[in-house]
């Protein structure tokens, strides 16, 4: 299994730091932000092979943000994934058209997420191979 660098966009704090130490504890690392006015720094100044984003955030709506940084070529190539409370078609649509992952803020989330960073870094070792 490869490591991968992950970004994780999450305004919650406690939820934001068992991401951390779930996907770290699996030999990724992982770069937290607490809002998108960051979020432009760090994909300026590190390589991620994942973002992992909540959709609702006080500093802005997830979807949105990711879609317009999506034009630059850089972050459109990395795979995303959406883990939020929010199940509205809308959501799920917009998600899709992003070719984006879905997971929701459900007791089995961390363990739904851990199977998708597997895959994931699976993949990647295979493309390395």
């Amino acid at each position: 299994m490869n490591p991968l660098n992950i970004l994780v966009i999450e305004d919650d704090v406690d939820f934001a730091d068992t991401l951390l130490l779930t996907l770290k504890a699996s030999g990724h690392n992982v770069t937290v932000t607490h809002n998108w006015l960051s979020v432009m720094s760090k994909l300026r100044t590190e390589d991620f092979d994942l973002i992992v984003a909540d959709v609702e955030t006080p500093t802005g709506n997830g979807l949105t943000a990711l879609e317009f940084l999506n034009q630059d070529e850089s972050v459109g190539k990395i795979t995303k994934v959406f883990v939020t409370g929010r199940d509205d078609a809308e959501t799920l649509r917009r998600c899709r058209e992003m070719n984006a992952g879905y997971l929701h803020k459900s007791p089995n989330v961390f363990a739904d997420l851990g199977k998708l960073v597997w895959s994931i870094s699976n993949s990647s070792e295979l493309a390395d191979a």
